[in-house]
């Protein structure tokens, strides 16, 4: 017999512990999380799917540094309803009055603060059927370019459509059977799109964007090394020779763009590969030793606080195991 592909809910509401369970929700889009800020991280991804449009409402109260590449047939764009604390797109600033460009050949770069909200449309041309439709997601296309970063936007227009995705969101969220309704699921992906083609009436991609900075491109550049380097975390010095550039430009580019310092930047990422390595690793210590942690008792406090548990608790609950079992 073939095997019968499940359905998937019109609605469907997650909420997530681990960022890296979080970053998997959204699937078209190729995404890793790291985790910059200390404590527990508690997020959750609502979605809403109507024809051509799929609404991925992402909410996060930890500062996470992402790297993701929309899947070319798709458009994503992101309407902030939350955004409190220093955030960047792509080396740009991230605003609530800026229209959130992530789809493009290029992939992005995101650093979102500690308290975020944001409403994601993910739109699949080719499985829009209307063709006034596909007219009005041209004309958006257009206005988007093909670059992923902050596309300043009129407050007024994007107020009214955040009102408007609000009630749409609102109405399904309380009653999904609705969208089960081909009429209602039509209206809800029209009022998408077309409330998207009002808001970006007159834009001038040109006018309203500008490039990543110095700064976010050495930023950059010390991820690419950090990522790179597989087995042996790097020090700061080593990042510093490595880049040809002083300790004190690297200090003043993290504190610009991060909002924190390089050593710290190394710990956060080093940590999270022990919390990605905990489901396969032979126990803390393996995991532990292996990203250059010896000290055991400052790593357990180091950890504790990114990530509000112990790396034995990570443990057991990653493998299912109550505490006093194993």
């Amino acid at each position: 017999m073939e095997a019968v592909q499940p359905v998937r809910p019109a609605v469907d509401i997650h909420c997530c512990r681990s960022i890296d369970e979080q970053a998997r929700l959204l699937e078209s889009w190729n995404q890793t999380y790291c985790q910059i800020s200390r404590g527990a991280f508690d997020g959750s991804v609502s979605s809403v799917r109507a024809g051509a449009v799929h609404i991925l409402v992402e909410r996060m109260n930890r500062t996470v540094y992402q790297r993701g590449c929309v899947d070319a047939s798709r458009i994503a764009v992101g309407i902030p309803f939350q955004l409190e604390g220093h955030a960047l797109l792509c080396g740009q600033v991230s605003h609530l009055d800026g229209l959130h460009v992530f789809s493009g050949p290029g992939g992005f770069e995101f650093l979102s603060p500690d308290k975020h909200v944001v409403v994601n449309l993910e739109i699949a041309p080719l499985e829009l059927s209307d063709p006034l439709l596909r007219l009005a997601l041209d004309n958006v296309q257009q206005a988007l370019g093909d670059q992923p970063g902050v596309l300043n936007a009129d407050p007024a227009r994007l107020q009214a459509f955040r009102s408007t995705l609000a009630r749409l969101l609102d109405t399904v969220t309380s009653s999904p059977s609705l969208l089960a309704d081909a009429r209602v699921c039509a209206s809800f992906e029209r009022s998408v799109i077309v409330g998207l083609s009002e808001l970006l009436l007159d834009v001038s991609d040109t006018d309203t964007r500008t490039g990543p900075s110095r700064n976010w491109k050495l930023v950059g550049a010390v991820r690419e090394l950090v990522e790179a380097s597989a087995d042996c975390p790097l020090s700061v010095a080593d990042l510093c020779l490595r880049l040809g550039v002083s300790r004190r430009t690297v200090q003043y580019a993290f504190d610009e763009i991060l909002g924190t310092n390089p050593a710290s930047y190394l710990r956060a990422v080093r940590l999270d590969h022990v919390r990605k390595d905990l489901l396969h690793a032979g126990s803390v210590t393996d995991a532990a030793t292996r990203w250059g942690f010896w000290h055991f008792g400052h790593f357990s406090n180091d950890y504790r606080e990114q990530f509000g548990e112990l790396p034995s608790e990570t443990l057991r609950r990653l493998r299912g195991v109550r505490p006093g079992r194993g």
